[in-house]
């Protein structure tokens, strides 16, 4: 059984309820080069049901969350690269904007950056990195955030998740960006190979732990910095390139949130460097993580392997059709949040089973991965070889008749048998016998 095989099986078997229709509807999502509306997959020939199937498998569909997780990490370990023995897992929100969303139940608000307030869904993705030299990801998790939640909690929520039920005794470094608050701390304390790497303000204030002198009441904070004035001397710092740009890394340790004094962190600064030396960027990218034993070096490519997760949310926007179901339902939404990570997991584990022949005025490139966008147009003929992964499907009520020749022996019919005499029915208000 090939690869693809063996995760579509997983797949099917994870989907408890409208699994042949459901995952057809993956893959054609998967094969499909351009469509106007969710309803627009019926025309795809690996789509082998009517277009009324669509909405009721969006709707009807019933996934165990907990079998579809074990089968994503179980593909992942053959698909995604570690960085110095480290997994490397990203966690952003992306928003789905919905033009009748004002009266939508659970709808978020957010303001642009032009002071429009717009309305419609927020998404919650929690991926793992592939390849430092491709923008492929594997999605993880995604959920569908509440009004009560924030990036924060759902991230901590996706977490511990994947820390509880990943088999492998492998560190994970998961990478979030500056929206997220230092409360994911909190979450990070109850996880037991899983660390965190973390951009931050440069308004933000950290102090070293609290040193007693013997006299008086114990000092609660020991020394506060504040990022941005903060000129103490490294005390680890290097140079290194990464694509092409010179990157200084300057590292402190032994620092700690005023929240959570009990976490010890390490506290990087990049910056990009010209020829002469200097700083490219005006203000440089402030990180803290948990993870002290680790090098400064994998920190800050592990944090800047992250803009990955962003062009992947672009292809899925673009190519994938996220925001493109326009349902009122919720659970119809959420199901199609969760389609499209199943079709973007289907390209990734089918990428290298493809053949693409580029064209000959491209410069052509040893060793070079097909991007995600290729293996959309190629996958149609692939999955169509595919065969005995669903089931077609089946009329329902009566069937065409009898066989020919077939002739049951009639229903016995017995004769009622009444215990009480018979009495003739009678009018009530003059007494005459109805039967007469």
């Amino acid at each position: 059984m090939s690869k693809i095989e063996q995760f579509l099986k997983s797949l099917y078997n994870s989907i408890i309820k409208r699994a042949d229709s459901y995952l057809e509807l993956a893959m054609a999502l998967a094969s499909r080069e351009y469509f106007e509306s969710v309803v627009a997959l019926s025309e795809s020939p690996i789509y082998r049901r009517k277009f009324s199937a669509i909405y009721e498998s969006l709707k009807e569909v019933l996934i165990d969350r907990e079998k579809l997780l074990k089968a994503n990490l179980a593909i992942f370990k053959e698909e995604c690269n570690l960085l110095e023995g480290h997994e490397i897992y990203s966690g952003d929100g992306t928003f789905i904007k919905r033009q009748e969303a004002r009266t939508m139940p659970e709808r978020v608000m957010k303001r642009l950056p032009t002071g429009e307030l717009v309305y419609g869904h927020e998404t919650y993705w929690t991926v793992q990195l592939v390849n430092q030299n491709n923008s492929w990801v594997a999605v993880v998790l995604v959920n569908r955030m509440k009004v009560t939640d924030t990036v924060t909690t759902m991230a901590a929520k996706q977490m511990l998740e994947i820390d509880s039920k990943s088999k492998t005794q492998k560190s994970k470094l998961f990478v979030f960006d500056a929206g997220h608050s230092v409360d994911i701390l909190a979450a990070q304390s109850k996880c037991q190979n899983s660390h965190i790497i973390k951009r931050v303000k440069s308004n933000q204030v950290f102090c070293y732990q609290a040193q007693y002198s013997g006299r008086g009441r114990p000092p609660k904070y020991g020394e506060q910095i504040k990022l941005s004035s903060f000129d103490k001397e490294a005390e680890y710092q290097t140079i290194i390139k990464h694509k092409k740009n010179r990157l200084r890394i300057a590292s402190w340790q032994g620092l700690q949130s005023k929240v959570y004094m009990d976490i010890p962190l390490s506290i990087l600064k990049l910056e990009f460097l010209d020829d002469n030396d200097n700083p490219v960027f005006e203000r440089p990218i402030w990180l803290i993580t948990t993870a002290i034993q680790a090098k400064p070096e994998t920190i800050a490519r592990a944090y800047l392997w992250r803009a990955s997760h962003e062009l992947t949310f672009r292809f899925m926007k673009q190519h994938l059709g996220l925001s493109k179901n326009q349902s009122s339902d919720l659970v119809n939404c959420d199901n199609w949040y969760q389609l499209v990570a199943i079709a973007m997991n289907i390209l990734l584990v089918i990428k290298d089973d493809l053949v693409i022949e580029s064209k000959p005025w491209y410069p052509k490139k040893n060793n070079k991965s097909i991007s995600q966008r290729q293996t959309q147009k190629a996958a149609l003929v692939f999955l169509l070889g595919l065969s005995g992964i669903t089931r077609p499907s089946r009329p329902a009520g009566k069937a065409w008749g009898r066989a020919f020749n077939y002739h049951p022996p009639p229903k016995t019919s017995y004769p009622v048998i009444r215990k009480t005499k018979y009495r003739p029915k009678k009018c009530r208000n003059c007494g005459f016998s109805i039967t007469a």
